[in-house]
């Protein structure tokens, strides 16, 4: 299991912004400035040019073992995460049913 840093000195929030299918680097800030970060995000997200915004806890030294971690992500892009993902259902589901209707009628085909 990966240690968490522990002291506000190990780590660092960064502020990053969805543009073009790819989360860039936004601002940083220090470990102890998590309010300062929020209240960033919630402007930069305000903004129209991205398409969404998260704030990461990162370890400042590799060596520490600890991953990246999602700490906030702005509620737009979560709700447009989430339909995506309903779409994503929707879609498999009739592709199987089709699929299914298909194979039934080559069936009913061959028994006649």
């Amino acid at each position: 299991m990966n240690e968490q840093p522990q002291n506000n000195a190990e780590f660092f929030f960064g502020v990053m912004v969805l543009k073009g299918g790819k989360w860039v680097p936004h601002s940083k800030f220090d470990g102890g400035a998590f309010g300062t970060a929020l209240i960033s995000a919630e402007e930069t997200d305000s903004l129209p040019e991205f398409d969404g915004v998260k704030i990461m806890r990162f370890a400042i030294s590799k060596s520490s073992g600890a991953e990246p971690k999602e700490m906030w992500v702005s509620p737009r892009f979560e709700a447009r995460a989430k339909a995506a993902a309903s779409a994503k259902v929707r879609t498999g589901l009739k592709q199987t049913q089709e699929t299914i209707e298909a194979a039934r009628r080559s069936n009913f085909k061959k028994t006649q």
